[in-house]
C-alpha cells in the first residue's frame, strides 16, 4: 500500500508539472509573439512587461528574463537621448546577467549579454570603444566555445566586424566570411523547442549582401 501511496502521488506531481510546464509555454509563445510584431517604445515595453510578469511566477526559468532583457535592448535602443539609451540599456544588461545566474555557461544568454554590451558601446564610441568593445569580444567568442553551432555569435562577431573601420581591423572584407559562417550556420541551426531563441537568421543574410556590395 506504502509503494502504490508513493506511486499515486508521483504520477499526480508529474501530471501537474506537465500542466505548470504547458501554461508556461503557451505563455511564452504568446508574448514572444508579442515582441517579435512590436514596433514602437509602447509595444516593447507591453512585451517586457509581459516577461516580467512571466518570470515573477517562473523564477527558475530563464528564458522570460531573456526576453525581457531583449525587449528592453530594443526599446533602448530606439531612444534618440543618450540618458535614455543608457537607461534601458542597463536594466538589459542588468536582466540579462540575472539570467545567467539562473542558467550558467549558456551560450545563448552570453550572446545577448555580448549584443547588450555592443550597443552600449554606440552610445559612446569614444570613450566607450576600446573597453567595452574588448568586453562584448570575449562575450562573443565564450558563446561561441559554449555552443560552436550557435549561429547567433558569429552573427554579432560579423556585425561586429562589419562596423568596425578598417584601421582598427574591421571592414566588410574581415566581416564576410564570418557573416557567411553565420548564414551556414543558421540553416542547420534548429531550436529545440518553439519558445528557445530563433533570431538573426535574415540579418545574417542581410549582411552577407551589404558586404558583397
Amino acid at each position: 500500500m506504502k509503494k502504490l501511496a508513493i506511486s499515486i502521488c508521483m504520477l499526480i506531481t508529474l501530471s501537474v508539472n506537465a500542466q505548470d510546464n504547458k501554461k508556461f509555454v503557451k505563455a511564452m509563445e504568446a508574448n514572444i509573439k508579442l515582441l517579435d510584431s512590436a514596433q514602437t517604445v509602447e509595444q516593447y515595453q507591453n512585451a517586457a512587461n509581459a516577461f516580467a510578469r512571466v518570470s515573477t511566477a517562473e523564477k527558475k526559468e530563464w528564458l522570460p528574463v531573456y526576453y525581457n532583457a531583449m525587449s528592453n535592448l530594443f526599446i533602448g535602443m530606439k531612444q534618440t537621448e543618450n540618458a535614455k539609451k543608457d537607461e534601458y540599456l542597463d536594466k538589459a544588461e542588468n536582466l540579462i546577467k540575472s539570467a545567467e545566474e539562473i542558467s550558467k555557461d549558456n551560450s545563448e544568454i552570453t550572446a545577448m549579454h555580448a549584443w547588450i554590451v555592443s550597443m552600449k558601446i554606440s552610445v559612446d564610441p569614444m570613450n566607450r570603444g576600446m573597453q567595452l568593445g574588448m568586453q562584448s569580444g570575449m562575450l562573443t567568442e565564450t558563446a561561441m566555445k559554449l555552443d560552436p553551432e550557435n549561429p547567433r555569435p558569429y552573427l554579432l562577431k560579423g556585425m561586429g566586424a562589419m562596423y568596425t573601420p578598417e584601421q582598427y581591423g574591421g571592414g566588410k572584407d574581415k566581416a564576410l566570411p564570418i557573416l557567411e559562417k553565420a548564414v551556414e550556420k543558421f540553416a542547420k541551426f534548429k531550436p529545440s523547442s518553439s519558445i528557445m531563441p530563433d533570431w538573426g537568421e535574415e540579418r545574417a543574410k542581410k549582411a552577407v549582401e551589404e558586404c558583397k556590395n
